[in-house]
């Protein structure tokens, strides 16, 4: 016989809040792009998972950036890959907008990447 005690268990709810379109994204060696603005403010942590594909010619550091408004206030963290490479991070939600970009090495060729952003929170 089993007895309860308190009320039934909460559950965590894990929701994709950003990605790059499916294929990924390609970026000229040596070159920058922005890939996107993620509303973070409804999460208690966000998981971030960046790879680097097979193939591509230099390696590629994805910025994480704590942006308020239209402002870019702070770098949250940096990830860096090399081609066939993947990084994944949480974080406790840092403030309300995080904006991505991806920064490819010097070099030749392109970079192609993915990046995911989840969120996490109570439900």
């Amino acid at each position: 016989m089993s007895t309860s005690t308190g009320a039934a268990p909460a559950f965590a709810q894990n929701v994709l809040a950003f990605r790059t379109p499916q294929g990924g994204v390609s970026i000229p060696a040596g070159q920058s792009k922005q890939l996107g603005i993620v509303d973070v403010s409804q999460y208690e942590r966000i998981r971030v998972v960046a790879d680097e594909r097979v193939g591509s010619g230099t390696g590629v550091s994805v910025r994480l950036t704590i942006t308020e408004g239209n402002e870019l206030v702070a770098q949250l963290d940096v990830l860096h890959l090399t081609p066939h490479a993947q990084v994944t991070n949480v974080y406790e939600v840092p403030g309300t907008k995080l904006t991505i970009f991806a920064d490819a090495a010097p070099g030749a060729g392109n970079d192609a990447l993915d990046v995911l952003v989840y969120g996490f929170k109570e439900a």
